[in-house]
């Protein structure tokens, strides 16, 4: 999935994506950012920057960028696996990248996929900066510590990520943990930038988005993540992305035709700013 961004876009302060994340900086900076614990600033033009799937990232502007970027999201993380050694998904320990010939080979994508190009060439030309991309600059899942994210707090996420159709309290998280509620509240928000009923709400709406995507109603969207109603969906998408959940589904609808999936089983595209 694309989405391009032009100036004047306003990056919501908060966002989570379930899938691996790719942007490349065409023109100014982007916003500078705050990912796993650490403040990052702005990304340059000719860069590269790489989210994992589930983090947290958080906008340290305020207003309107100046940047023009494209994202690209990878909702099926098959080809990221085809193109490692052991089977297991990479980890990309920095988020942005001066990689001169990796952002060539994602604009070169970028034009691609807004030119037409036929299904086959896309996914040749993405299996390629895939495999630039790992073998440049991934590290080995199990060569990889989170010291700052200990096993009760990953527990939680867990927890979390799981259950999205079920109000869990924070005692009952607290109590998964072995912490007081007051511990938890301090240690995940240090772990993962919110609080543990925020980071559910994101993980929520990341989940949503996608739904909305392929045409599930709003209604059901709520339902299947276990809002009270639609209009506990839609005030979530208002707080997080300035629109409601139904008027985010036809802004997706609306989206030039220009731009395609590079993966199998994957939502339809997007350039609404998600």
């Amino acid at each position: 999935m694309l989405s391009v961004h032009a100036p004047d876009y306003t990056h919501p302060e908060f966002v989570l994506n379930r899938a691996h994340t790719f942007t490349i900086t065409f023109g100014d900076t982007a916003p500078p950012l705050r990912y796993r614990g650490k403040e990052y600033p702005p990304a340059a033009a000719g860069t590269v920057t790489v989210v994992q799937p589930d983090e947290v990232v958080q906008s340290l502007l305020t207003g309107p960028t100046a940047a023009y970027f494209a994202t690209f999201a990878l909702l099926d993380p098959q080809p990221l696996l085809d193109v490692t050694t052991d089977g297991e998904l990479p980890i990309f320990d920095r988020l942005t990248y001066t990689d001169r010939d990796l952002f060539s080979g994602f604009a070169m994508l970028h034009t691609a996929l807004t030119d037409g190009t036929d299904d086959t060439t896309l996914r040749s030309m993405f299996a390629s900066v895939l495999a630039r991309l790992v073998s440049r600059h991934a590290t080995a899942a199990r060569a990889t510590t989170e010291a700052h994210r200990p096993a009760a707090l990953r527990q939680v996420r867990q927890i979390l990520s799981e259950r999205l159709d079920t109000n869990i309290g924070l005692d009952e998280l607290a109590a998964a943990a072995g912490y007081s509620r007051h511990h938890l509240l301090r240690r995940f928000r240090q772990a993962y930038g919110v609080p543990p009923h925020r980071y559910r709400t994101l993980l929520r709406l990341a989940t949503a988005r996608p739904l909305l995507a392929q045409g599930v109603s709003a209604t059901e969207v709520a339902a299947r993540l276990g809002y009270y109603d639609q209009s506990q969906l839609n005030r979530h998408f208002r707080e997080a992305l300035g629109i409601s959940a139904g008027a985010y589904a036809r802004a997706d609808a609306d989206a030039p035709s220009a731009t395609t999936n590079v993966s199998p089983n994957t939502t339809p595209p997007s350039c609404n700013g998600q």
